[in-house]
């Protein structure tokens, strides 16, 4: 196998990776959004179940009891979801520093190739041009030739 070809390889390999990468973090990332929507939603919930218990008159042990109990699950509740809402932060930042090492090592394959691409270019310029040249030195000589033969 040439080693351009092994190169082409390497690059294809690496942007297959970049874009797995890449679902990865967005799916990362989606999964982090919904933990804080999540936590969101139980905060403002918890937020108008206070706000309830504040405006009843009611007061009723057992009733009390209840929302206290209800109100310490909510808590709970609230503490996990921040909890895996960081977890999922991180795990998204992870996936993320990936993307971003994936990226970066495409980029370097695509700019090996380039550099390879323009050596053989310009080798080949340089091959054109010393045959460019070797041709007008023939021309020149037979010119000259034939100029000292009409002498």
């Amino acid at each position: 196998m040439s080693r351009a070809r092994a190169l082409q390889m390497l690059g294809e390999q690496a942007r297959r990776a970049r874009d797995d990468a890449a679902g990865a973090a967005a799916g990362a990332r989606r999964k982090a959004e919904s933990a804080q929507q999540t936590l969101e939603m139980l905060q403002n919930y918890l937020g108008e179940h206070l706000r309830r218990g504040r405006a009843t008159s009611a007061f009723d042990p057992a009733l009390l009891r209840v929302r206290d109990r209800f109100t310490s699950k909510l808590d709970a509740a609230i503490g996990e979801q921040s909890l895996e809402r960081e977890r999922l932060e991180r795990a998204a930042e992870a996936q993320r520093g990936e993307l971003i090492a994936r990226q970066q090592r495409l980029l370097a394959f695509e700019a090996l190739a380039a550099r390879r691409a323009a050596a053989r270019l310009a080798a080949q310029q340089r091959a054109d041009q010393r045959k460019t040249d070797e041709l007008a030195a023939q021309a020149a000589r037979r010119n000259a030739s034939g100029v000292s033969n009409d002498s």
